[in-house]
C-alpha cells in the first residue's frame, strides 16, 4: 500500500503541460546558448552528464520516481516527467512497484491502452493490488467506461481502504445518474479531509468541484474552493472553470494571469481575456499557436484537447470539432463532453450532438445546462459560453 497515499487515478486527470519555448523552434548555434530560464522553484539538476546519469541510475528509488511523477502532476512539469521515464528506462526489474510507475508513467501520456495492459498484468499476479484496481478504475472513468471503472471499485474490499473505495464509487455515482447521492457521500468524506493525506483530500475536493459545475451548485462550490488549495495546476483549473461558468472573467484573469507557462491554465486564460475584450488574448493565442507547431513536431500525443481548445478560442470551428472529435475516443471526462458539444454546437453538427445525446441517455450522464444545449442546438448562458467566442469576441481571430 506505499502507492495508495498518493492517489495516482488522479494523473489521468491531468493534462500533461508543457513549459515550452515561446518562439518558433530552431537548433542552437552553439553548447552555451541559453534555451530557456527554468522558473525559480524547480528543482536542483539531478545529473550534469550523461556520466553522471548513468552512474546514478543505480541509486534511484521507486520512491524519487514516484514523486517526479506527483510533481509532474501537481505542477504541470514535462520536464518532471521527463525525468521519470528517463530513470524508469534504467530499471530493469519487474517489481510490482516498477511495473506501477511504467504505468503511471503511460497514464500521464495518455498512452492508455499500454497502461491498462500493465495494470491488468499486476492483477493477474494479485487480484486485491489496490494501487492497481484504483488506477484502473480512475482510467476508465477518463474513457468513460463506467460499468467496468465500478466493477474495480467493488474489489477494493480491504477495511482499511474504505476511504478509497467510497470515494471511487461516488465519482462515478456522479456522473451516472446519481449526482445528489454522490455530492452526499462526498461530503461526508470531505468532512474527514483534511485527517488525511494531502493527495487523497485534494482528490476528493476535485470530485466535489466537478459535481458543483456540472449541478450549478454555489454552496457546494463556495464550500470546497475554500479548502482547496489555490497553487496545484488541477485545483487552478478547476477554479477557473466553475469562475467561467459564472462568467466572472475578471476573476478568471486575475487567477492565471501569472500562469502563463501551462498551457491548461493559458487556454483558461484567454477565454476569459476574449470575453473582456483584452488586446492580451490575441497575443496569447499566437503563443499557443507556437507551442502546437513545436508539439506536432514533435509527435506529442498528449496535446489533443488543448488543440481542440485552441481552435475553437481561434474560431476555427471545422479545425476544433475534427480535433474534439478525435479527443473524444480516448478521454470523457467533463471537460471532454463540454468542448465536443460546444464544437458539435458552433458546427451545426447534428450527426456528433446526437452522438453525445446518446452517449449522456446510456450513461445517464448528468450535466442539466450541457443536455439543455444539446437539445436545443444552440449555446445558452452555462458552462458552454466559455468556449464560445463567435458571437461576443472584440478581436480579429488568427
Amino acid at each position: 500500500m506505499h502507492w495508495i497515499k498518493q492517489p495516482i487515478g488522479l494523473l489521468a486527470l491531468l493534462l500533461i503541460t508543457s513549459q515550452l519555448l515561446y518562439a518558433a523552434p530552431f537548433v542552437p548555434a552553439n553548447d552555451q546558448q541559453i534555451l530557456e530560464t527554468l522558473p525559480s522553484d524547480s528543482p536542483p539538476p539531478r545529473y550534469l552528464s550523461s556520466d553522471s546519469f548513468a552512474s546514478g541510475a543505480s541509486t534511484v528509488s521507486p520512491e524519487q520516481t514516484s514523486q517526479l511523477l506527483e510533481r509532474a502532476y501537481l505542477q504541470g512539469d514535462p520536464r518532471a516527467l521527463g525525468q521519470a521515464r528517463a530513470q524508469l528506462d534504467q530499471m530493469t526489474d519487474q517489481s510490482v512497484e516498477t511495473v506501477m510507475l511504467r504505468a503511471r508513467a503511460l497514464q500521464s501520456n495518455h498512452q492508455f491502452s499500454e497502461a491498462k495492459e500493465l495494470l491488468k498484468q499486476i492483477l493477474s499476479k494479485d487480484a486485491t493490488n489496490p494501487d492497481a484496481l484504483l488506477t484502473l478504475s480512475s482510467l476508465l472513468v477518463v474513457q468513460g467506461q463506467f460499468e467496468d471503472a465500478m466493477s474495480y471499485c467493488k474489489k477494493l474490499t480491504d477495511p482499511s481502504l474504505r476511504v478509497y473505495q467510497l470515494a471511487c464509487v461516488a465519482q462515478i455515482q456522479s456522473m451516472t445518474g446519481q449526482l445528489t447521492e454522490a455530492k452526499q457521500k462526498l461530503n461526508g468524506l470531505a468532512a474527514i479531509a483534511p485527517g488525511l493525506d494531502p493527495s487523497t483530500a485534494r482528490w476528493i475536493y476535485l470530485m466535489q468541484a466537478d459535481a458543483a459545475l456540472r449541478s450549478k451548485d454555489v454552496p457546494l462550490a463556495t464550500q470546497v474552493f475554500s479548502v482547496m488549495d489555490t497553487q496545484t495546476v488541477p485545483a487552478l483549473m478547476a477554479r477557473a472553470d466553475w469562475l467561467l461558468e459564472r462568467q466572472e472573467y475578471q476573476e478568471v484573469r486575475q487567477l492565471l494571469q501569472d500562469h502563463t507557462d501551462k498551457d491548461s491554465l493559458l487556454l483558461r486564460l484567454i477565454s476569459a481575456q476574449i470575453k473582456l475584450g483584452d488586446p492580451k488574448a490575441q497575443q496569447n493565442l499566437a503563443l499557443i499557436k507556437e507551442r502546437i507547431e513545436v508539439w506536432k513536431l514533435r509527435q506529442e500525443i498528449a496535446h489533443i484537447r488543448d488543440q481542440a481548445t485552441y481552435a475553437m478560442l481561434a474560431n476555427q470551428t471545422d479545425s476544433a470539432l475534427k480535433l474534439a472529435r478525435e479527443n473524444w475516443q480516448d478521454q470523457r471526462e467533463t471537460a471532454d463532453i463540454l468542448l465536443y458539444a460546444t464544437a458539435a454546437i458552433e458546427a451545426g453538427s447534428k450527426k456528433d450532438i446526437k452522438l453525445l445525446q446518446q452517449f449522456m441517455t446510456d450513461t445517464q450522464f448528468e450535466y442539466p445546462a450541457l443536455e439543455r444545449d444539446l437539445r436545443l442546438g444552440k449555446l445558452s448562458d452555462s458552462s458552454t459560453q466559455a468556449l464560445s467566442t463567435q458571437t461576443s469576441s472584440k478581436e480579429t481571430p488568427l
